[in-house]
């Protein structure tokens, strides 16, 4: 078979993606590779950049944020955002500057591909939380518009943590994990490409500042993942690996929440 094969599962209408080569990826729950090939002056291990943030030619240093084709792909289009040349910096560590930074690589890639099909831009961090290399990057896949993709929609905002010029940062009280936190634009039925500059720069404040505060109430440097939903609707969500699902959760896909969402928001508002 090729890279990948989607296939649906006709008597529950569900999807899923068969990709046997991922396999062989390297794995930081494993071992590691004895070179990253996310580092400085190790641009000649990942395939062909596709866009760069900063200076030099492609494929050699210079680079600030660099785009690359994943080498395991389980998309049609599967990118790799390597956030910085520096392997140990996360968004743990990273200034406000920079991840504003990131956030914008996000939205040029998005407006790349958003006539391809669904763009699903996600992060993994630490090993719980499905981290394969230990450099931070960032995830960008494009899945064929005809698979559907079970995604929480935007409701009401409640438990709100706080509020800006743009975004409600809020935790749903029908949150699936502990200390899960949405940021979602005040403007409702837009798409992630339509955000603008004054906006990303808003919801990179905001979502450092989120960040900083989970550290204290769960640990510092705590697995985690997001995703931005593109939209209409497009929001951001953070999800802490703090829980492991049990045979219940798997079973019946009712998640069982050991936090009370309102009792976070009062933590983050204080």
């Amino acid at each position: 078979m090729s890279n990948f094969e989607f296939r649906k599962d006709s008597a529950n209408r569900e999807w899923v993606i068969i990709a046997p080569k991922r396999s062989k990826r390297p794995d930081v729950a494993r071992d590691l590779p004895p070179v990253c090939p996310f580092c400085y002056g190790h641009e000649d291990l990942t395939p062909k950049e596709v866009f760069r943030l900063g200076g030099g030619q492609a494929n050699k240093p210079g680079w600030e944020i660099r785009v690359v084709p994943n080498k395991f792909p389980f998309a049609p289009i599967h990118e790799l955002v390597i956030h910085s040349p520096d392997h140990t910096e996360s968004f743990f560590t990273y200034s406000v500057k920079q991840v504003e930074k990131i956030f914008t690589v996000y939205r040029k890639r998005y407006l790349e591909h958003e006539k391809k099909g669904q763009i699903f831009i996600f992060h993994n961090h630490g090993r719980e939380g499905a981290e394969s290399l230990p450099h931070s990057h960032t995830q960008l896949t494009v899945v064929p518009s005809e698979v559907f993709l079970r995604i929480p929609v935007l409701g009401s905002i409640e438990n709100l943590v706080r509020e800006t010029k743009h975004f409600s940062v809020f935790c749903p009280p029908s949150s699936r994990w502990p200390y899960e936190v949405w940021l979602a634009p005040k403007e409702r039925g837009n798409f992630f490409g339509g955000a603008n500059r004054e906006a990303l720069a808003e919801l990179s404040r905001l979502f450092s500042s989120v960040l900083k505060k989970l550290e204290k109430h769960i640990n510092p440097d705590f697995p985690f993942n997001f995703y931005i939903h593109q939209g209409p609707d497009w929001y951001l969500r953070i999800i802490p690996r703090i829980k492991v699902l049990g045979g219940f959760e798997l079973g019946t896909q009712v998640f069982v929440n050991t936090v009370d969402p309102a009792s976070v928001a009062r933590k983050l508002r204080n």
